[in-house]
């Protein structure tokens, strides 16, 4: 879900070194239990402006996964952080269970429901707009199944005044991610699961970023480390984008881009450092949505799903797969 970037990374071929110590994420999720559940805000990078993706995640006491069904969401403003600053009211959402890739469909089941993660993994998801930057707090309403009285949890979250990761609207950078053809480059640096065995997903690793935009080609473009990812989330989301590659390549372009060239010596590869590290944070997995018209239409943080990214292909024409280089 989240990187704290701790050691010093060196930043593959940009010739720097970014810094960090412990602590939070950017994304500054707080969780917080309240009458057997918590909650903790999974959203990485939320910022005033239009509606946008919120997702939260509920565990139980004894770390059970609250799964399915649909919950309440109520946001509360809780300022900058001054001496005697007042809650306001601020939005309020349904929020339905979004599924993790691999796990059963979010109508499948009922709920909310406690569940262990091997049986239903994921999150509650929303599209929520914040008006004012600062600390703002979710209120989750969860009512579980053959439970009389509801569940509550509160979490605490920082929003910004300008999104820090490219977001919808935005161009999309014109990185040269490693490919098939980067020379002197190991596997494990284009998919951490190859380790010098073959890449699991060479759909995903035949053109860069750079090109696709060049060619004025739709794209998709995961940034995920499936071996090295701190929420076990990347390998899913990367299977989902590479069944999507095989089912709309005459659609759009896709890409994924492996988030460390050497996790051993903390080596990022440039792309993912490009796109996502800022002020020493790094979060994955992410799925970006791009337009033939270079700019980013779509943009899904941490659990993806198919069912959110697919209509978006299914939208575009048909132009032929992607020329080889």
């Amino acid at each position: 879900m989240t990187r704290r970037v701790a050691a010093c990374l060196l930043v593959a071929g940009l010739g720097a070194a970014a810094c960090g110590g412990g602590g939070n994420s950017s994304s500054g999720a707080g969780a917080a239990a309240s009458k057997g559940l918590a909650a903790e805000v999974a959203s990485f990078d939320l910022a005033v402006g239009p509606a946008a993706r919120f997702i939260v995640g509920l565990l139980t006491n004894d770390q059970e996964f609250v799964s399915y069904g649909s919950v309440h969401l109520r946001f509360t403003y809780e300022g900058r952080g001054e001496k005697g600053a007042r809650s306001r009211p601020g939005p309020e959402a349904t929020a339905p269970f979004i599924s993790l890739p691999g796990s059963p469909a979010a109508g499948s089941r009922p709920g909310p429901a406690p569940l262990p993660g091997s049986v239903g993994k994921g999150v509650y998801g929303a599209q929520v707009a914040f008006d004012r930057a600062g600390f703002w707090k979710v209120h989750v309403t969860a009512r579980l199944v053959g439970e009389a009285k509801p569940r509550t949890a509160t979490a605490a979250f920082p929003v910004r005044d300008k999104h820090a990761i490219p977001a919808p609207g935005d161009p999309a950078l014109p990185s040269e991610n490693l490919t098939v053809r980067s020379p002197n480059v190991p596997t494990k640096a284009l998919d951490s699961r190859a380790d010098g065995a073959a890449i699991p997903d060479p759909e995903l690793h035949q053109t860069t970023i750079a090109r696709a935009l060049a060619l004025h080609r739709p794209a998709v473009v995961v940034f995920a480390t499936p071996v090295y990812c701190t929420s076990r989330f990347c390998g899913p989301v990367t299977d989902m984008v590479q069944e999507l590659a095989r089912a709309y390549a005459d659609r759009a372009s896709f890409v994924h881009v492996e988030i460390w060239q050497d996790f051993e010596k903390q080596v990022l590869t440039k792309a993912a450092a490009e796109w996502l590290l800022r002020n020493n944070d790094l979060n994955e997995p992410w799925v970006f949505v791009i337009g033939a018209d270079g700019r980013i239409t779509a943009r899904f943080d941490n659990v993806v799903t198919r069912d959110e990214v697919e209509p978006l292909l299914r939208a575009l024409p048909v132009i032929g797969p992607e020329p080889a280089p």
